[in-house]
């Protein structure tokens, strides 16, 4: 395959990447009783500001797919990296940080983390992964 596809490819990848972030946005990311969480006690989903920061950073991933589809350049693309960062430490905080805490305060509940939280992760490794080829790419030629 040509460089030109490649480019393509990946552009279209981050695309399709930024839309199914925003999909999984949308989902949820905490599986829980919620029959067994009090009233007082916060919701253990991904909260909504957070939710809003990783928007931002797919908006960005999807704006720099589509210039890298116009300039017929890698090096916009490059910078996918950088959001994708940005959702990988959102996701894995979440995971790693917030979820535990719900279950340790509230072990009756059942929690768990669900698809949304699970895909959001998934999508911040592909912007990060691909941005990283693209940047390799540029520094090859």
């Amino acid at each position: 395959m040509s460089g030109r596809s490649l480019r393509g490819t990946r552009a279209v990848l981050v695309a399709a990447g930024a839309v199914a972030g925003g999909v999984a946005l949308v989902l949820p990311t905490a599986h829980f009783l919620s029959d067994r969480v009090p009233g007082d006690v916060p919701s253990p989903e991904l909260s909504v500001a957070l939710r809003l920061v990783c928007a931002v950073a797919l908006a960005a991933a999807f704006a720099l797919a589509w210039i890298t589809l116009r300039r017929h350049s890698d090096e916009p693309l490059a910078f996918a990296t950088l959001p994708g960062l940005v959702i990988v430490g959102i996701a894995v905080r979440y995971l790693v940080r917030t979820l535990p805490a719900y279950v340790d305060q509230l072990p009756a509940a059942r929690i768990g983390p669900a698809l949304g939280a699970w895909l959001i992760l998934g999508v911040g490794v592909l912007l990060t992964v691909t941005g990283l080829v693209a940047g390799f790419a540029t520094k090859r030629r």
